[in-house]
């Protein structure tokens, strides 16, 4: 019976925390106008919140696992769970300063979950990674799309855009308390290995941010590869999406709809595929045809003709690049031994892939200010999509070694 509620609080510490994993992110973007307006900012400034966020998951994710081997993963991610409230809350109330300072302490609370969750959930749930990542994924994108949505509606209430932003706080503080409670009962703030009843308690060693024996492996690097072809994909997508369909003629209702329509169409791969691919004995057919049908969504993104054709090639985009991120998540528990080589190989993956989604927008409009043809953009984005049918057949079997 301890053991069952033991799971349950953690599960429910899993929602909570995935709740608030992008939502603070996504809803700044639906009130951005609102924001600008009321604190004078340039677009530059905007742009910089935008980009803001991804390089602080760069930055931060780097010491998620070794302040994890420190400190124990759960009392890591309540911590985090805390700054993320403590953020959202200088963000809203700080003005210029808190608005930006507010950014980098919630991205910083934010890369916590982002990295320790797999590695939890592989601790937790060794049985049901598939489904406990399911979980995660899905619960992180519905909140995402959801409160982002539910922020432009809350708009037209007599409400300021700083009371709508806060709303997401008492989600961020329920995650802190319940991973302070489970810590508490797995018996302290101590490494996972010493909570699990290990007779002798492990030496204090140096903070590692990137641990040699996982870098070593091509595995790794083919699972951060994918990882970051996703996100660059699905990054620039975000930012230059309209721009892309305007220059082709798509009017200004469709683009509208696209603009909704593609974060939220992943969500089904969210749901199911973790699970599917747990009952595989290999995913590399998985891998590689998720990557193909990427590689069709965006040619069929550039082909589009008419309006419902932009509609239908933007959902089917959004379908297919919804699958690489949360295969990513289940092999960061799935190809690992134990939950320490999960959150060391999640701090590596996390690190450098955000650091490609943080510079492909930048990049991205460098390039069209050179040519002044989204041609060349897309032709680009196609190359990155055919990066994932390698990477998808490559990440598609093996393990992380425990070999020193």
């Amino acid at each position: 019976m301890h053991k069952r509620s033991t799971a349950i609080l953690i599960g429910v510490a899993i929602f909570f925390t995935a709740s608030v994993l992008r939502a603070p992110i996504t809803s700044l973007g639906a009130l951005s106008l609102s924001v600008q307006a009321s604190l004078g900012l340039s677009a530059g400034a905007m742009g910089l919140l935008t980009t803001l966020p991804l390089l602080i998951f760069a930055a931060s994710s780097a010491f998620m696992s070794a302040l994890s081997d420190r400190f124990g993963k759960k009392c890591v991610v309540s911590v985090g769970m805390a700054m993320v409230a403590l953020g959202i809350l200088l963000r809203s109330y700080g003005g210029d300063v808190g608005l930006f300072g507010g950014t980098v302490i919630l991205g910083a609370g934010i890369s916590s979950g982002n990295v320790l969750l797999p590695a939890i959930i592989k601790e937790s749930f060794p049985l049901r990674i598939g489904a406990m990542t399911a979980l995660y994924t899905t619960t992180m994108s519905v909140f995402a799309g959801g409160f982002a949505g539910a922020c432009s509606l809350l708009m037209e209430l007599p409400l300021e855009w700083r009371m709508v932003l806060v709303l997401i706080v008492p989600l961020a503080c329920i995650a802190a308390i319940l991973w302070l409670v489970s810590s508490r009962r797995s018996g302290g703030h101590g490494p996972g290995r010493r909570a699990e009843g290990t007779a002798q308690p492990q030496p204090r060693q140096a903070l590692r941010v990137f641990h040699p024996r996982i870098l070593r492996q091509p595995l790794t690097w083919w699972i951060t590869l994918q990882f970051g072809l996703q996100s660059i994909l699905f990054y620039c997508t975000v930012a230059w999406l309209p721009s892309m369909l305007a220059a082709r003629g798509i009017s200004g209702g469709a683009v509208a709809l696209c603009v909704a329509l593609f974060p939220l169409m992943g969500i089904p791969c969210t749901m199911f595929l973790p699970p599917l691919a747990q009952k595989m004995r290999s995913q590399r057919g998985l891998g590689v045809g998720i990557g193909v049908l990427c590689t069709v969504g965006i040619a069929l993104l550039w082909w589009a003709p008419t309006d419902g054709w932009a509609v239908l090639a933007v959902g089917f985009f959004g379908l297919a690049l919804g699958a690489p991120f949360c295969l990513c998540m289940f092999y960061l528990g799935y190809r690992t031994a134990d939950a320490d080589d999960a959150a060391r190989l999640s701090g590596i993956v996390q690190t450098l892939g955000y650091l490609m989604a943080a510079v492909g927008p930048t990049c991205l409009g460098l390039i069209y200010d050179v040519t002044l043809s989204w041609g060349t953009t897309f032709a680009l984005l196609f190359v990155l999509t055919c990066g994932l049918i390698l990477s998808g057949w490559k990440t598609g079997s093996g393990r992380i070694s425990q070999d020193r």
